[in-house]
């Protein structure tokens, strides 16, 4: 069960769902501008407005501004690996699009509005967590969290048309099934186990990749038809931690006032 004491969308939760609605409106000034970046009309920004919206809907589940601040860090990384190219957005926009304003609008709105949700989707989060009145099934809700985005993203960039490697879209797909998989239907020590043996592989392909990558190709990695970047590395060091953290600590019982009470008077 997921029930909060008060349903109704607190301050840091409204805070979340605009900062995803402008996210998405970012992305598409950017896209009207003619940043060659998005040269079709590009489903990210749907994607944020339905995450958005189930933040807003769904209120009484208190992971949902969570959701929310992953998918903006996923989003805040990769705007930080391709740091470079990002500035030119800011620095000289008329030579990225064909409308310059529009072009450091969007890409200031963006930045803004992704450090926003990141801060406001986890503090909210947190806040409804400890409103919560009953017991909350932590792992398999996280198995839930980090799987939906990943099923999504994955779905997404197989049915686009652009160049994406598929065999690395494959796996995080695989992996998102397997999370929701997890998280609806196996248990509590399931999920557990799930997290923390994606988080040591996800960290282990991460440190492996800047290891063995290739130092002449910006250290890329290639294991068969598995093509990964230097961006893969950085996101595979800093997502496996993060799942090994949540399969150690959603074992964690955490007790209410009467819980604390009663110990303390036995």
């Amino acid at each position: 069960m997921h029930t909060l004491a008060k349903p109704n969308l607190t301050t840091l939760t409204k805070v979340t769902f605009f900062g995803l609605v402008a996210c998405a409106v970012a992305i598409w000034i950017q896209w009207l501008s003619g940043d060659p970046a998005y040269p079709k009309f590009p489903p990210g920004p749907v994607f944020f407005i339905a995450v958005a919206l189930l933040v807003a809907l769904k209120s009484r589940w208190w992971w949902t501004p969570l959701l929310g601040a992953f998918i903006s860090a996923l989003t805040t990384v990769g705007w930080f690996v391709t740091l470079p190219r990002e500035m030119l957005r800011l620095t000289h926009p008329a030579a990225v699009g064909k409308f310059p304003i529009g072009i450091f609008v969007g890409t200031l709105l963006q930045i803004i509005a992704l450090v926003v949700t990141d801060i406001a989707g986890t503090m909210a989060a947190v806040q409804n967590y400890r409103r919560a009145r009953v017991a909350i099934d932590k792992a398999k809700t996280l198995c839930k969290i980090f799987g939906t985005p990943f099923v999504v993203i994955g779905l997404t960039m197989a049915v686009r048309s652009e160049s994406v490697d598929k065999y690395h879209n494959l796996l995080h797909l695989i992996w998102g099934v397997a999370a929701l998989g997890v998280g609806f239907l196996g248990s509590k020590w399931m999920a557990r186990s799930f997290l923390r043996g994606s988080g040591a592989f996800f960290l282990m392909l991460g440190v492996l990749g800047t290891l063995m990558g290739d130092p002449e190709m910006n250290r890329a990695w290639h294991i068969g038809g598995l093509h990964l970047l230097a961006s893969d590395h950085i996101f595979h060091m800093v997502f496996g931690p993060v799942l090994l953290s949540a399969g150690y600590i959603s074992g964690w019982k955490r007790l209410d006032k009467s819980s604390m009470q009663s110990v303390t008077t036995t």
